[in-house]
Order: C-alpha cells, then structure tokens, then sequence
C-alpha cells in the first residue's frame, strides 16, 4: 500500500510539475516603449535548440502584443544559421533568415494586426537538428517607433495554392472514405 501512494505522490507531483511547464511559454514585456535606441527596453530570452536523435525541434514561446504596437523580435546572438517565424493570433505570417545581418534573423511588425499571444519560433534555417543556443531580443513599443521601421512584411499564400482552393479541379474532388466495418 505505501508503494501505492508514494507512485502516486510522485505521478501528482509530476504532473503538477508538467502542467506549470506547459504554461511557462506564456511570456510578455510589460512596457510599452517610448525609447528611439534600436533594442532599447527590450527583453533578453536565452534558448536552445535541442536535437531530440536526429530529430529537428524548433524553440518556441508565445509572446504578447497588443493591437498596433509596434513590436520586435530579434535573435542577436547565434552559434548556427537560424530562421525566425512569428505568428500573430490571426494566423498573419512572418519570416525572416537573416534581416539583422549575419545569421541574425529579425522580424518587425510595425503594427500588431490583433491582441494575444504571438507564436515565435526559432529554428535552423533548413530545419536541420542542432543543438545550439541562441539570444532572443523582444520588444514592445509605441506606433511608428524607430524600432520597426520598414518592417518584414507578412508572407502571402502563393497564387498556385490560392487557385487550388478555388478550383478543385487542380486538386479534384474527395472522394467519401469507405468502411469495411459491419
């Protein structure tokens, strides 16, 4: 019986443990701002890349904006060259290699299309498994600060994929599933 309750204890306290950890991606800044110097009143998130046997596993963190900042992600230190993507809570989409100069990708929204959790995920450009670590820079500041000038623009459906939704020809039709159940 004590067996019993020490699995027990542990399977709770384990638990416990794994649901603090899920919440612990939720991360914000919670100035918004003001300052002209590039990077200036941001927030330092240091991550890793962790090769799981070979197997690719992006770093990723949901960070906060609200509607019309502007806001800045920038991976400033890095031993591996490393992609950025953010996505914003409307599904808008931005990506970028290396805009912050020598495998330094730099993400700039000049102004927030919706308020919550941005997905920012950094990752080996070709989605090779590495482990390495890196420097994450993130800020929130006032609309049309100095710090998203010319901003990375949010990638587009291409026109092909666009058209395939249209016209199901390009794709066809789909077909119902048959079941062999009695």
């Amino acid at each position: 019986m004590k067996t019993k309750l020490l699995a027990l204890s542990v399977l709770s306290v384990l638990g416990a443990f794994a649901s603090n950890q899920v919440n612990a991606t939720n991360l914000f800044d919670p100035f918004v701002s003001t300052t002209t110097i590039l990077d200036g009143s941001s927030v330092r998130l240091d991550g890793t890349l962790n090769d799981t046997n070979g197997n690719s596993q992006p770093w990723t963190a949901e960070l906060y904006a609200a509607p019309g900042e502007c806001v800045r992600f920038f991976v400033t230190s890095t031993a591996f060259d490393s992609e950025l993507t953010v996505i914003a809570p409307n599904g808008t989409v931005y990506r970028n290699d290396d805009g912050g100069g020598s495998l330094r990708p730099l993400v700039k929204i000049p102004s927030a299309p919706s308020q919550g959790w941005y997905t920012v995920q950094v990752a080996h450009f070709a989605g090779a498994a590495i482990n390495s670590n890196f420097t994450l820079l993130y800020g929130r500041y006032s609309a049309g600060n100095v710090n998203c000038a010319n901003g990375t623009p949010p990638l587009s459906v291409s026109s092909f994929a666009t058209e395939s939704f249209k016209d199901e020809s390009v794709v066809g039709p789909v077909a119902p599933r048959r079941s062999n159940a009695p």
